[in-house]
């Protein structure tokens, strides 16, 4: 559609680059591109670039260090099958709601001897601490959790969490993926007494490929990919240098707007939702009342399909989503049917509905006057596919 108006409401899977993340990355692809482990003069400029991308990033969670990675996957990934390898054989417990980064560890822990539990969570994709407590023990060595919900915006009761895992599994280590609150929210490793958290560059209108694992100076974690020694022998691999550079300029750029933007993205969230409460009235937002992230609002609509009202909006330059966008492409499970949500499933929704949940999502980027306009074609074509409904369809289907 040239010249169409084109509105992104789905910052939760990605955010459009920060022009001057952009220009960093385009610089110092140019200018430092030499190895930055080369003992000539073209590695010491590019080892600088890193440093101080890695330093600068490691001030702004609290932690010990930075191992740069591939992005959020690649960090919950070392910093939980890391932190087990670094152990004698044992339990990983982990929730069912969390992101497929996190459950999808699971086969190779087992191939480590490693028996992951994943917990059951509440209606609000919660991990109660009663039942993270019922399960904790000598034998636990990771524990992982999720700060913020990529689908639902819940915020964990990290601190109560945490609490319990030291005084009940004092040997373990607490891995918390943290790509949905970086830069959201303040966050800092010390006073949340956590081993690692993972982060990714693209959430936060950094570049795609880019993200880090910060490690508390404590914690024991072994590498999955030795390589050539790099990153503190914990990640191989020559270092993506522009990519380090472009994350560090993003982060300075959301975390200095940081409080400004929450605000923002939360009234945005609250403006979407009302407009679609008008015109269907039993419409309700998922995810913990009070305790969420600010710029995702999960919202399932009694009556109306979320895939066709995507598909309808997105039509009239409004892009958002049915879920996470990691869930595989479109919604399939490789075989031509559609894949179920795993976490729309663990909260209890059945098929059906789990069918009317759709994700919008804001970032420091969204205007005022998109959203006004997206509020509005949201609520036209939930109001035009239930006047669109056979009476008594929607009883039917549940």
């Amino acid at each position: 559609m040239p010249g169409a108006r084109r509105i992104f409401l789905d910052n939760a899977a990605t955010t459009p680059p920060l022009p001057a993340a952009v220009a960093a990355m385009a610089s110092a692809a140019a200018d430092c591109f030499g190895n930055p482990s080369s003992g000539h003069a073209f590695g010491p400029p590019a080892r600088r670039l890193l440093d101080d991308a890695r330093e600068f990033l490691r001030g702004t969670v609290g932690g010990g260090r930075v191992v740069f990675t591939s992005g959020g996957s690649e960090a919950d990934q070392l910093g939980i099958v890391g932190s087990a390898m670094a152990r004698a054989p044992g339990r990983v417990l982990m929730a069912a709601s969390d992101h497929p980064a996190l459950l999808n560890c699971q086969g190779l822990l087992g191939r480590l001897r490693h028996h992951v539990t994943v917990l059951p969570t509440t209606h609000d994709g919660d991990l109660d601490p009663e039942t993270l407590f019922e399960h904790l023990g000598p034998d636990v060595r990771t524990v992982a959790l999720m700060h913020g919900h990529n689908e639902l915006g819940t915020l964990s009761r990290l601190d109560d969490l945490v609490e319990l895992v030291r005084r009940a599994a004092p040997g373990a280590h607490v891995h918390v993926d943290l790509v949905q609150t970086y830069g959201k929210l303040p966050f800092d490793m010390d006073a949340h007494d956590v081993d690692s958290v993972a982060v990714s560059g693209h959430k936060i209108h950094g570049p795609r490929g880019a993200g880090f694992l910060a490690l508390a100076g404590t914690a024991e974690v072994a590498p999955l990919l030795p390589a050539g020694g790099q990153e503190g022998g914990l990640r191989g691999g020559t270092e993506n240098v522009p990519g380090a550079v472009g994350l560090a300029v993003a982060a300075e750029h959301v975390l200095t707007h940081q409080r400004a933007i929450a605000a923002r993205t939360a009234a945005m969230a609250d403006r979407v939702f009302a407009a679609v409460r008008a015109v269907v009235p039993d419409a309700h937002r998922l995810g913990h009342p009070d305790r969420r992230l600010p710029h995702i609002l999960s919202l399932r609509l009694p009556g109306v399909v979320g895939q066709t009202l995507a598909m309808r909006c997105d039509a009239r330059g409004v892009a958002f989503s049915t879920g996470s966008a990691c869930h595989g492409a479109h919604g399939d499970d490789g075989g031509g049917k559609q894949a179920d949500n795993h976490v729309l499933a663990a909260i209890g929704l059945d098929r059906a509905a789990a069918r009317e949940v759709v994700r919008v999502s804001f970032s420091g980027a969204t205007t005022d006057d998109e959203v006004a306009f997206a509020a509005e074609a949201i609520a036209d074509e939930a109001q035009r596919l239930l006047g669109a409904r056979p009476r008594g369809a929607g009883a039917a289907a549940r």
